[in-house]
């Protein structure tokens, strides 16, 4: 649970060597980042087995997340962490769970713990589909910066600094990227800073971090696919007053830990969030005098902790436990606006809180050199204040069952079965004070195996299946997400590492998975079905006076399922990055879509009104979003 420190005062992080309970888990560290194409926070998570990630919202807005058959849209499924502290926002206007990785400088990430499933008990509220944690620091001590800029009329600046014989949790980091993007309505900004600090107090050890992010962007929106077809459009234009956006963040954490025979770690955390999102989606399908453009904004702060701690008992037995506090009070407005921006209604104007108390205990035990078992259960108490001046509350009791048997865990073959219950709070706008809060449940199940015939290859597969208790699926029409009932999902998830020379890594993951709703069988709107990725890297290469990381990474989403029987299209990208290194001098290149394709990031079915010099019709049509074109991408660097 806890790093230990050698002789030179670095941190070895020991979390990715402790024993594994799937067969799908996956642990970076900052040389394998460096070789992956993309270089921000969501970029990372795409190394996840089994996730695609959809960025139709614009350089600024949460990114899409499609995981294991999921469709989790702006995080509602998939839970994601920063040192421990969850960044998922609960009841967030535009959509529960929201995930917002912009405000993470790239630059200071020095690990990520990748983890599909919900078998571990430390795994709460929104890991329905899997979970993610970053690590933040920097390798080495001295400074960086880095400037550079794109094809996309695009630039970006960094400075970080570690001093000098302190810990990689001691750093400064500023940075600065904007850009206008390729076609309409894409243009962006993003300032972040921050600090950490990591060291010795008396007899425990103590880092934390403060980072803040201010942003603002543009959104191209959808076009019609008729539009596009009759040559209305261009493929990266935008309708007038699509939508965009700003963000700004705060977030800051204190962690301190100690023990040797019970090791245990102490976190608190606290924040501040502010979002503004304009959008339209339907033109004027819903008011022809007005349009149906809306602007929503999400005020909030939060504050809370967290408590671990273990015990190694004798016979290869250890008691791990923690608990877990949050509590997150905001205001939230969605307001009718026009084509200029101006306001001619209010919708929604409320205040909230919502409160998270959760207490978790897990037991792995290797009962002997062949088999390892860890139950574990997770209870919570979920509490929503959904009105201002009415002192009732809703609340819902949550009980979530863990367990993980590992065979041969050290062996050439280890096989792996894992169960878990996972757990959606409820939001605070589908909520009524006084009653049980509704909660939706995730119960999962995986057999999976990890075989290394050879010193220099690993092959890895799944099957999974999940069912959950009520899907959410968001209504373009209605421009909110609705619950849509109980779904189950079956699938399996395989893949090969190979290292056939050093440091040369090959990787290929495929994801299947089939959803269909209990009661209909009819399959699951906008979830994915088949997702192949794969990559070859290199983290440090000599070449001549050179050092080479460089990476290339291919995939192919397959088609998903819309609304009355449509389908999307399938898609595929191949994107690269290199970098070199000679001395204190670094140049770096990230190519995004080297083959030109024109793909659609994201596809829907739903009526719309754009052009009031045409009738109206109530009949679906087909909708897109245009994925990233080519661009590349130059930057230098130098240390000192």
């Amino acid at each position: 649970m806890e790093p230990a420190d050698d002789s030179t005062g670095e941190e070895i992080v020991i979390e990715a060597q402790r024993p594994q309970d799937s067969a799908t888990d996956r642990a970076l560290d900052r040389a394998a980042i460096e070789a992956l194409p993309g270089r921000s926070a969501d970029d990372m998570l795409r190394a996840m087995p089994g996730l695609h990630q959809s960025a139709h919202g614009g350089h600024g807005k949460a990114y899409q997340y499609f995981l294991r058959g999921f469709d989790a849209v702006h995080g509602s499924d998939i839970a994601v962490s920063l040192e421990g502290v969850p960044l998922n926002e609960v009841s967030n206007v535009h959509g529960h769970g929201y995930l917002d990785l912009h405000f993470i400088p790239p630059a200071v990430v020095r690990g990520l713990t990748l983890r599909p499933g919900t078998w571990r008990a430390d795994a709460g509220d929104f890991a329905v589909a899997g979970s993610a944690d970053f690590s933040l620091g920097l390798e080495e001590p001295g400074g960086q910066v880095w400037i550079g800029g794109g094809t996309d009329v695009s630039g970006a600046a960094t400075l970080a600094w570690r001093p000098k014989k302190s810990k990689p949790g001691t750093f400064l980091v500023a940075d600065v990227d904007l850009g206008q993007g390729v076609g309409d309505a894409r243009s962006w900004r993003q300032l972040r800073a921050g600090g950490g600090w990591e060291g010795d107090l008396g007899g425990v050890r103590a880092r934390g971090f403060l980072l803040a992010y201010d942003g603002v962007f543009e959104s191209p929106g959808v076009l019609r696919e008729d539009d596009l077809a009759a040559g209305e459009v261009e493929f990266y234009d935008a309708y007038p007053a699509a939508g965009g956006g700003a963000s700004r963040r705060v977030l800051a954490s204190a962690l301190v830990s100690g023990g040797d025979r019970v090791p245990w770690r102490a976190t608190l955390y606290g924040g501040w969030r502010d979002l503004r999102l304009v959008q339209n989606y339907t033109g004027f399908y819903g008011d022809e005098e007005h349009g149906d453009g809306s602007a929503q904004a999400h005020h909030a702060a939060l504050a809370g902790g967290r408590f671990e701690a273990g015990w190694a008992g004798p016979l290869g037995l250890v008691l791990k436990g923690g608990l877990d506090a949050r509590g997150d009070f905001f205001r939230q407005t969605e307001e009718g606006v026009l084509s200029d921006g101006g306001v001619w209604e209010t919708t929604l104007d409320a205040n909230a809180q919502q409160g998270d108390l959760g207490a978790w205990i897990a037991a792995p035990w290797s009962i002997s050199p062949w088999l390892r078992i860890e139950p574990g259960l997770r209870a919570e108490l979920l509490l929503v204040h959904p009105e201002e001046g009415d002192p009732g509350v809703a609340w819902a009791p949550v009980l979530a069952p863990k367990a993980a048997v590992t065979l041969f865990p050290r062996g050439p073959v280890t096989a792996f079965a894992a169960y878990g219950r996972g757990f959606r709070s409820p939001e605070a706008r589908g909520t009524e004070p006084g009653e049980i809060a509704p909660v939706a449940l995730s119960d999962s199940a995986e057999l999976g195996a990890r075989a290394h015939p050879t010193g220099w290859l690993e092959v890895r597969a799944a099957g999974f299946a999940t069912l959950i208790s009520d899907e959410i699926v968001f209504d373009h029409a209605a421009a909110r997400f609705l619950a849509t009932g109980s779904t189950r999902r079956v699938g399996v998830d395989g893949g090969v590492t190979a290292h056939p020379i050093e440091p040369l890594r090959v990787e290929v993951d495929v994801t299947w998975s089939d959803g269909v709703y209990v009661a209909t069988g009819e399959p699951i709107p906008y979830a994915p079905r088949l997702l192949v990725v794969g990559g070859v890297y290199t983290d440090d290469l000599p070449v001549g006076p050179l050092h080479l990381t460089a990476g290339v990474r291919a995939w192919l989403l397959g088609p998903r399922p819309l609304p009355g029987g449509f389908s999307s299209h399938a898609a595929g990208v191949v994107d690269v990055t290199a970098r070199a290194d000679w001395k204190r001098w670094s140049l770096s290149l990230d190519l995004d879509n080297v083959l030109g394709s024109q793909w659609r990031d994201g596809e829907f079915v739903f009526p719309s009104h754009w052009d009031l010099d045409e009738a109206r019709s109530e009949l679906p049509v087909r909708h897109f979003t245009a994925g990233a074109p080519t661009v590349a991408r130059l930057a230098i660097g130098r240390s000192f």
